[in-house]
């Protein structure tokens, strides 16, 4: 799937060489959307170099193996391929999924390590009171890797009911529409929710020297500080990309939970991506969209 400008998705039909030494074949089976990034540039509501892939959530099976690649046919395995049937890769790129995590815990392995990358540079103390601005699929994974890890102090501002429910599920202390939260003290905060409006409401309700970090990328508008940010002297950094996702899988699948396959219930067969980026314009939204391939 390729966005060819604005509006304009067609699918791109290639054929796959044979792997070369140290590649494998993957079969796509799910691919997940990431809905607020995927869809500002389907929808040109951030920059872009058209004409661009989409997707980077991916779950496969090998199908065929060149020589030196030591992963045998068959093998289950998570790639950043995106929403395409099938992907030549290098062996040791891909991250095998073990027997008993289910295909859509799997897939919350990108994500996971992309958010946690941003908690580990704010490096939260399990005593610290903590601010989540968004309860969509970045703000339910931040939610996951903090109170997974022992910070148990986190409220979660989330304008949907449905999705603030789940961020209870998930281990969030409380949550709030953000014009019903009183507090101002929070230590640090995360932006997940893709709005100048959430980003804002984060900063003013941290305490002075708090610290934030803007997790959300493909923002539907720009971000402008408040006037929090100097009077209180706040600290804001940016993550993106993980660092190591095969490091951040061993951790997951050591500590499976089935909560995870909730981010991704909804979904769609592959033929219906094109119509359904439109579709996602308007609310209500889903967290995320597993996009089933046929095999």
């Amino acid at each position: 799937m390729r966005v060819q400008k604005a509006g304009d998705l067609r699918w791109d039909i290639a054929e796959l060489p044979p792997p070369a030494e140290g590649e494998v074949v993957v079969q796509t089976q799910l691919s997940a959307v990431s809905v607020a990034s995927e869809l500002s540039v389907a929808l040109g509501h951030s920059p872009a170099h058209y004409p661009c892939s989409l997707g980077y959530q991916t779950l496969g099976r090998v199908t065929a193996v060149g020589k030196g690649a030591a992963l045998p046919l068959g093998t289950r395995v998570i790639s950043t391929a995106g929403h395409v049937s099938a992907s030549l890769q290098r062996a040791e790129a891909l991250i095998q999924v073990p027997a008993h995590i289910s295909d859509l815990s799997a897939l919350a392995v990108i994500l996971g390590e992309e958010t946690h990358k941003g908690v580990r540079k704010l490096a939260p103390q399990p005593t610290e009171r903590v601010l989540i601005a968004g309860a969509g699929l970045l703000g339910l994974l931040t939610l996951f890797n903090l109170t997974r890890r022992g910070v148990r102090n986190v409220t979660v501002i989330e304008p949907d009911a449905d999705r603030r429910a789940l961020a209870q599920a998930f281990g969030a202390q409380q949550t709030a529409e953000p014009s019903e939260l009183t507090e101002t003290e929070f230590d640090l905060g995360f932006e997940c929710s893709a709005a100048p409006a959430g980003f804002t409401e984060l900063l003013s309700r941290l305490r002075r020297d708090g610290r934030a970090c803007i997790l959300s990328d493909g923002n539907w508008g720009a971000f402008t500080l408040p006037p929090e940010f100097h009077g209180r002297e706040l600290s804001v950094v940016a993550s993106s990309d993980g660092e190591n996702y095969h490091s951040y899988a061993e951790w997951l699948w050591a500590h499976p939970d089935l909560l995870l396959d909730r981010l991704f219930e909804t979904r769609i067969e592959a033929e219906q991506l094109p119509e359904t980026y439109q579709r996602l314009s308007s609310w209500p939204r889903p967290i995320s969209l597993t996009v089933a391939w046929p095999q």
